[in-house]
């Protein structure tokens, strides 16, 4: 079948999205939680659940390379270089986002050595993300 190419676009970011997030979880499944700083997994899955899980994931990805298939969605390469920095993107946005003057809108003001610690490990938090992004030149 023959999309619009507008149209083909949106699905074939739908899929790649969607892919992402399956990517994730079979990792999940079958690496286990691991922690991070302020947050942490707790895995109360049974054998026979993760079992299950990730047979349902894999019918889930068969459906959507059907879907690819039928539509003839494009596969696109993209270099790893694009995908760090993506990431790394994202993670200056969002870091750059817990600035104090960013944070004001909850109606609660700052204690003034708390907002100028916390200005301190933004700016440092983004100087080691612009740093990681320079060594993908």
């Amino acid at each position: 079948m023959k999309l619009h190419e507008l149209h083909q676009r949106r699905l074939e970011v739908t899929v790649s999205l969607v892919e992402n997030g399956l990517d994730r979880m079979e990792r999940l499944l079958s690496e286990g939680p691991s922690s991070g700083s302020v947050r942490t997994v707790e895995d109360t899955l049974s054998p026979e659940e993760r079992s299950s899980l990730l047979d349902d994931i894999g019918h889930l990805r068969s459906q959507l390379r059907r879907l690819a298939e039928q539509y003839s969605l494009q596969r696109h390469a993209v270099d790893i270089h694009q995908v760090l920095n993506a990431e790394l993107s994202s993670a200056w946005v969002m870091i750059e986002n817990c600035r104090p003057k960013r944070m004001k809108g909850y109606g609660v003001e700052f204690d003034p050595v708390v907002r100028a610690t916390l200005e301190d490990n933004v700016e440092q938090l983004l100087a080691r993300v612009l740093a990681l992004r320079a060594k993908l030149r």
